[in-house]
C-alpha cells in the first residue's frame, strides 16, 4: 500500500540554550502531514510553532539552538540524517516557506525578479531567459497585474499585498511538494487576508502540494485546513481533523482557545481570554504545562506530563481528564 505520508515528525525536540538555563521550545512533538492536505498548527505566540517549522527547513541558528532529538522524514528520507548539500537541494525545491512578514524576507537592495530568478536558476537549472520567463508566469498565476513591471520592481515599490503575492510567487516557483506558510496573512488587511488565502487554495490544487499552515486565526484555521495540531508551550496537546475539532474540542486549552473568537451571533459582554501568560521556558513543571491556567485543573493534573490519548476519528488529546475516561 502507498504511504500517503508526506512528512513525518516523530519525538522532534529543539531546544535553545540561553544564559538563563534551556528553552525546550519544541519538546517531544509528534505529528504526520499527508499528501494534499492542508495542516493547520494553532498556539498562542512562543508555543514552538515556527521552531517546528523551521527545524523542517533544518534552518534553527546553532548556537543557540539545536535539535536535540526525533526523527523528521520527508518522502521517507530522515531530513537530520541528510548532507548539507543534499539539504539544500530540498530546501526551497521540494519544500517553501512564505515568511510571516514580506518586507523583512525580501532582500530591499535586490529586484522581486531577481530574487525569484535566484531560486528558479538554482533549482530547475533554466537559463536566465528561461528563468525570468518563468518568475512572469508565476506573478501572474498569484494574481500581480502588469507582471512585467512588477519583475524590475523593488520590495519597497509594492504594497503588502502584493510583496506578500510575490512572496508566494517565489515559493511556488519550483513546484514545492511542502509549502509552509508562517502566519503567511498576518500583516495584510482583512479583504487582502482572503484574497491570499483563496489563491493558497487555488494553487494548493494546481499544483497538488500540500501546505503546513501556522497561524493562531482560528478563522483561518476553519476556513483552510483539514486537520489541526494545537501546541501549547513546546508540546502537542490536541490533534484531530479540523471539523471535528471545532464541533467537539476536548483539551482545556484548546476550549479556551475557540471561546476567545468572537462571534456575530451571540451577544458578548467582554471577550473571553484564557486567564494568565504562557509559562516562562525555562524551568518547565513536571506536570501539565496549562495546570496554572487551567478551569478544570485538580490535583491528579499533577502527577506528571499528559501523553496524548487516542480518542478514535484521528482524535488525540493531552490531557488528565481524559486517561480513565472509556470511550
Amino acid at each position: 500500500m502507498e504511504n500517503t505520508d508526506l512528512v513525518q515528525i516523530k519525538n522532534l525536540k529543539t531546544y535553545f540554550m540561553t544564559e538563563d538555563g534551556i528553552v525546550k521550545a519544541v519538546d517531544d512533538v509528534s505529528f504526520k502531514i499527508k499528501k494534499g492536505e492542508t495542516l493547520g498548527l494553532v498556539g498562542e505566540s512562543g508555543c514552538g510553532k515556527s521552531v517546528a517549522a523551521m527545524s523542517i527547513m533544518r534552518l534553527i541558528p546553532n548556537p543557540p539552538g539545536k535539535i536535540m532529538g526525533g526523527e523528521i522524514y520527508f518522502e521517507d528520507k530522515n531530513i537530520l540524517e541528510l548532507k548539507d548539500e543534499e539539504m539544500r537541494n530540498i530546501r526551497g525545491n521540494d519544500i517553501a516557506v512564505i515568511f510571516q512578514e514580506p518586507m523583512t524576507s525580501l532582500n530591499p537592495v535586490l529586484t522581486i525578479g531577481y530574487q525569484i530568478n535566484e531560486t528558479i536558476i538554482l533549482h530547475q537549472k533554466l537559463d536566465k531567459e528561461g528563468a525570468k520567463e518563468r518568475a512572469i508566469e508565476m506573478l501572474k498565476l498569484v494574481g500581480i497585474p502588469r507582471a512585467e513591471e512588477v519583475f524590475n520592481c523593488y520590495p519597497h515599490e509594492l504594497s503588502g499585498g502584493m510583496r506578500q503575492r510575490a512572496m508566494i510567487a517565489m515559493a511556488l516557483s519550483c513546484n514545492p511538494k511542502l509549502l509552509i506558510a508562517d502566519e503567511p496573512t498576518t500583516a495584510l488587511d482583512v479583504t487582502i487576508q482572503a484574497q491570499i488565502l483563496q489563491l493558497m487554495r487555488n494553487l494548493k490544487n494546481k499544483i497538488g502540494a500540500s501546505i503546513m499552515l501556522i497561524t493562531h486565526d482560528l478563522g483561518v484555521i476553519a476556513e483552510m485546513a483539514d486537520y489541526v495540531v494545537v501546541m501549547y508551550a513546546g508540546k502537542v496537546v490536541e490533534k484531530a481533523p479540523v471539523v471535528e475539532l471545532f464541533k467537539n474540542p476536548k483539551h482545556p486549552y484548546t476550549i479556551g482557545l475557540l471561546n476567545s473568537k468572537p462571534t456575530l451571533n451571540k451577544e458578548q459582554d467582554k471577550l473571553y481570554s484564557i486567564p494568565g501568560q504562557v509559562p516562562n521556558p525555562i524551568g518547565m513543571p513536571e506536570y501539565c504545562y496549562f495546570y496554572e491556567r487551567c478551569n478544570r485543573a485538580c490535583e491528579e493534573c499533577k502527577k506528571g506530563i499528559p501523553p496524548l490519548i487516542d480518542k478514535g476519528n484521528r482524535h488525540e488529546v493531552a490531557c488528565w481528564l481524559y486517561d480513565k475516561e472509556v470511550e
